[in-house]
């Protein structure tokens, strides 16, 4: 059985899933419960007050599938200003379970603790996300790392749904769920959240898949150093783009930024070019620093994917350049 984490170890890993999530974390409070500022780089942010315990099995005075929480403060609160979850961390699977902080505000019993049932972490190991009706009406969701703040963004509708319906029930399925599934949901703000978690699932995924293609390694220059971004081929917002490991490559935050500014490209035969047009406009505003290291750095063609099938399709690279007028 794995080891539950200290505090220490639980904040850390609070910060290494805003992290997985495309989202930076900052310490306002080191004392439990933690307040994080979560920000990213299109502005938005706000406050996060986490309480969190490990979530252990009952004891032998339980059932067997029955997992809790124990929580050791008398009074749990929600703040103004903030948005506030209460969430246990089960270290085995290596998910979180979120509760009803609502529901469990205010001063708590001598020795409280708050279930779940195993099958919703086991199903959140697998499926990244699950929601589980609790014995007494309250919604509990498990969910993976990489879902925390997307979570914390949408708990209240989440907890707020009363029942697990079939709408909701997409969520635990999360591998399977299709666009049409989605688009039948009839109510406007659960359509949005389940749009929402579907779009980070896929992203998540997709990340996830060509980073292991390329070793989790740039593939304009090789270097690694947890710096790499899977980058879409074909832009994500043409119609045409797709989720495919052909359709992505892995680049590091530099080379990321000179893919998607057109200041590098690369050709059906994976020949690394730099653009003369570019070029000459950064001259031109006197922006040209660095240019001789940036091109010395760079490689003649992209590192490929070990397995050929991950290679990057040769269509969609045409396809690109002219979605994103390379050359022009």
């Amino acid at each position: 059985m794995t080891a539950p984490l200290t505090k220490k170890q639980l904040l850390n890993q609070l910060l290494h899933a805003a992290d997985e999530g495309g989202w930076n974390a900052l310490i306002a409070s080191g004392a439990h419960p933690y307040l994080l500022r979560v920000f990213r780089d299109d502005d938005r942010s706000f406050n996060l007050r986490v309480y969190i315990w490990n979530c252990t099995h009952g004891g032998h005075s339980r059932a067997d599938d029955e997992f809790r929480i124990q929580v050791t403060i008398p009074t749990l609160e929600a703040r103004p200003g903030e948005t506030t979850l209460l969430l246990g961390w089960h270290s085995g699977y290596g998910v979180f379970v979120g509760f009803d902080i609502t529901k469990h505000a205010g001063a708590v019993a001598a020795s409280p603790s708050i279930q779940v049932r195993e099958d919703a972490l086991a199903s959140a190991h697998r499926h990244s996300f699950a929601v589980h009706l609790r014995n007494n009406g309250e919604i509990a969701v498990a969910f993976r790392p990489e879902f925390l703040v997307d979570y914390a963004l949408n708990a209240k509708a989440l907890h707020a749904t009363g029942t697990v319906d079939q709408d909701v029930n997409l969520l635990n399925t999360l591998d399977s769920v299709t666009d049409a599934d989605v688009n039948a949901v009839i109510n406007k703000d659960r359509k949005s959240v389940i749009s929402q978690i579907v779009r980070r699932y896929r992203a998540h995924d997709f990340r996830n898949r060509v980073l292991s293609a390329y070793g989790y390694r740039c593939a304009a220059c090789g270097v690694q150093l947890e710096l790499i971004d899977a980058a879409h081929i074909i832009p994500v917002a043409e119609p045409s783009s797709t989720d495919e490991t052909q359709n992505g490559v892995a680049f590091c935050k530099l080379h990321h930024a000179a893919f998607d500014r057109n200041l590098i490209s690369f050709d059906p035969q994976y020949r690394i070019e730099v653009s003369d047009r570019q070029v000459g406009r950064l001259a031109d505003a006197n922006l040209i620093g660095g240019l001789r290291q940036f091109q010395r750095h760079l490689r003649d063609a992209i590192i490929l994917p070990a397995d050929h099938r991950d290679y990057p399709n040769p269509d969609y690279i045409k396809q690109s350049r002219v979605v994103r007028q390379w050359g022009a």
